[in-house]
């Protein structure tokens, strides 16, 4: 981002003096520290906010996989009962032309 050096520094501690005078100055600090302090408390909850979401959005992921997961178990054993309902039925054909 940016740095500030000793001399930048000075320059600003030299005109706040000069605009808002040495009586002000712990005033102007106890601001500018609670101005840091509740951007700091907003800073956090939106780093968890966006945590959350993306903790939601994993779960939304996994829950997809599962869905796709069982779509094809349910696929494949219908085609396995397909498959063990074909070749019982063979088995029942040959049985009877060897009976015949």
């Amino acid at each position: 981002m940016f740095s500030l050096g000793w001399m930048e520094i000075s320059i600003i501690l030299i005109i706040t003096v000069i605009v808002v005078g040495p009586k002000e100055i712990p005033t102007v600090i106890k601001f500018i520290k609670g101005i840091t302090s509740g951007l700091g408390k907003i800073s956090k909850e939106f780093k968890s906010t966006v945590n959350e979401i993306s903790h939601l959005e994993e779960v939304k992921d996994i829950k997809k996989d599962i869905l796709d997961t069982k779509e094809s178990i349910v696929k494949e054993g219908k085609e396995l009962d397909e498959f063990i309902e074909k070749s019982n039925d063979e088995i029942m054909k040959d049985e009877k032309n060897d009976r015949s």
